[in-house]
Formats: C-alpha cells, sequence, structure tokens
C-alpha cells in the first residue's frame, strides 16, 4: 500500500493543509495485485516421462539390479532408514520374478501369469495364491492384499507415464546432474498418490537412474529406489518365472490386509 501523505506542519490552519494537498503531486495508486500463475505438468517433464515409458513398454523383457533406502517410524518425532538390494526380472505381459534382500527381511517372488508366490528366504517359508492378468494387476493386488505400497510398481505399469501423471498431477524440472558417470535430469511431481522425484538419463531413451517417492500422509516417509543396472535385452533361461519349493520350506497361507498385525498379536 502507498504510504499516507504526513503532514510537515500540524499548527496550520485548514486552508493551508488543504492549499497544501491541491498543490501536491496525486499519490501513486496501489500495484495491481497478481495471481501467480497455477502449477502444471511442465511440456519438458510430460515428454521426458514419455520417452521414458516408450522405452520402457516397448522391451518385451528386461532386467535390472537396484539398491533402496527406506525410511521406517522409530517412535516418537524420529525416522530411521532401512537399505536393502534387489533384483527384477519382467517379461510382458505377465511374467515376474524379483529378489530382494534388506533390514527388513528376504524374499522372493514370482509370477507366471496364473498365481503368485512369496518366498520368506530366511524363514524358508511360501505362500503361493492364485492370480491373472498382467505385471500392473498382479502388484495392484499385492499391495492390495499386504498393505504396503510399491513405488516400483509405476515402471512396470502397462503405462507407466499414466501411472506417474493422473488427474491433477504437476511436475516441474529441478536440474541437470550426474549419477555414476551418466548425465541425468531431475523432475520432480506431485500428485495423488504422493510426491516423486525421478531422474533420467538425459538421452532419447530417458531409462530411470533414480526415484524418491514420499508418501502421502502426516509422517511423510521416503523411499529411494537408486537403479543400478537396466538390460532391455535379457536372455533369459527356461524355468526363470517357474518356482520350485526350496527343500524343506514350509508352506503357509497368505493372510488377507490387516490379518498379520490381528494374528501377530494373539497369543
Amino acid at each position: 500500500m502507498p504510504r499516507s501523505p504526513v503532514p510537515l506542519w500540524r499548527g496550520l490552519a485548514g486552508g493551508a493543509l488543504a492549499l497544501l494537498a491541491a498543490c501536491a503531486d496525486p499519490a501513486p495508486s496501489a500495484a495491481p495485485v497478481t495471481t501467480p500463475p497455477a502449477a502444471t505438468l511442465e511440456e519438458d517433464v510430460s515428454a521426458a516421462l514419455r520417452r521414458m515409458a516408450t522405452t520402457l513398454t516397448s522391451a518385451p523383457a528386461f532386467t535390472l539390479t537396484f539398491n533402496t533406502l527406506r525410511e521406517a517410524p522409530a517412535g516418537a518425532a524420529q525416522s530411521i532408514l532401512l537399505s536393502g538390494a534387489g533384483a527384477v526380472v519382467a517379461a510382458r505381459p505377465d511374467r515376474l520374478y524379483a529378489a530382494v534382500g534388506s533390514d527388513m527381511g528376504s524374499y522372493s517372488l514370482w509370477y507366471d501369469g496364473r498365481a503368485f508366490t512369496a518366498l520368506n528366504t530366511q524363514q524358508n517359508v511360501y505362500a503361493v495364491t492364485p492370480l491373472s492378468g498382467g505385471i500392473e494387476t498382479a502388484l495392484k493386488a499385492v499391495e492390495a492384499r499386504l498393505g504396503v505400497t510399491l513405488p516400483i510398481l509405476p515402471l512396470l505399469a502397462d503405462d507407466p507415464y499414466a501411472m506417474l501423471t493422473p488427474a491433477g498431477t504437476t511436475g516441474r524440472f529441478i536440474g541437470r546432474s550426474i549419477i555414476r558417470d551418466v548425465v541425468v535430469d531431475h523432475f520432480a511431481l506431485n500428485g495423488p498418490s504422493g510426491h516423486w522425484e525421478i531422474w533420467l538419463e538425459a538421452a532419447p531413451s530417458a531409462l530411470p537412474l533414480r526415484v524418491s517417492f514420499v508418501e502421502p500422509g502426516p509422517e511423510r516417509l521416503r523411499t529411494i529406489l537408486d537403479f543400478t543396472a537396466w538390460n532391455l535385452r535379457p536372455r533369459l533361461p527356461a524355468g526363470t518365472f517357474a518356482f520350485t519349493p526350496p527343500r524343506d520350506a514350509a508352506r503357509a497361507d497368505f493372510l488377507p490386509r490387516g490379518e498379520a498385525q490381528t494374528r501377530s498379536n494373539t497369543p
């Protein structure tokens, strides 16, 4: 707001004040109030994500390895970092194998278009459940049943671009940097499912080299996936997606979502 004129002589009569006011320059008008432009999904972000999606969905099969850091609650106002490493083998439309070892345990997963199998390699216990559909359908079913979020899911989806950019998503370019001697472009996305950051090769392939996901909610816990190797033309041995129970492995049932915690608290 413009500053109001201050009288220089408070003892002057009202007529003199009026004369001074009439001779004074008019007070400047207030600057117009402008509304900042609404956040959008910037065109260069959209274009890079589309290139990435085309690269991933055009590969009939691929393998990848990754390291992961995941925040977990550890008491009042504190979180800790849990680390891990894993590998994924995928063959579209409905074949998947994954192995993960972390501070939270070690397990392997198989999906062959007919059944989903999970093996706890430390406890030597496995579970099998009938399941059909593509890789995305299977992983969504796993998320729903186990009550977990899989940050890698968008990269394995039928349409990675659509899953990363649902209605209401905004995104911007952060900058260019280097990951393991590879030049990458860093993007940030905000959407209904949470906050994403993704580092894509600054090349036509736009392969993702790193992903950060912050879950919605008050705790805002972060998971980082650091992709150490991609192979878009793998030679997969026969039986890659077939599960053979290890010796002396025990079979268990998959527990419905929420039931695992209830049973674990039952004597």
